[in-house]
């Protein structure tokens, strides 16, 4: 069946867990590519973290504060390159529900700039196929089997 062509409604999409106050729902990996929605129950601080692929951000509800102080709100297009090193965090009262598409190594870094932990394609798609086969529920990702 050609997926590419079939409409896929989101909304009816289960969040998977990621840490406290962040879930994700997977759309489509492919090689070390990969497109998602994250949300991020508000107060929530995504960490210092660099990309090593580039990434396409989307808001499509709520408020971001980026490191830098910038505000992104409903509709906000985000763009980071490869190599930069950022950290934000949802502010107001409702989640921020952010559309992102990416590539490479996610590298979560302390405050010396030290690597934490990682993240990347190949790792998120075997803890979504974990986590699907835990509720019994079909992988809905395209690429993801």
């Amino acid at each position: 069946m050609d997926r590419t062509s079939t409409p896929m409604d989101t909304r009816e999409l289960p969040w998977m867990p990621l840490g406290d106050g962040v879930w994700a729902r997977l759309l489509w990996l492919e090689g070390e590519h990969r497109s998602l929605q994250l949300k991020v129950s508000p107060g929530t601080e995504i960490g210092r973290h660099r990309h090593h692929g580039n990434v396409h951000a989307y808001n499509v509800t709520g408020y971001r504060q980026l490191g830098g102080g910038a505000i992104a709100g409903p509709g906000a297009y985000v763009y980071e390159p490869a190599g930069n090193v950022d950290a934000w965090r949802c502010i107001g009262d409702e989640p921020c529900i952010v559309q992102i598409t990416m590539s490479g190594r996610l590298e979560y870094l302390d405050e010396r700039g030290e690597v934490t932990s990682h993240t990347d394609t190949p790792s998120l798609r075997a803890q979504y196929l974990q986590w699907c086969r835990s509720l019994q529920i079909q992988p809905t990702a395209i690429g993801a089997t």
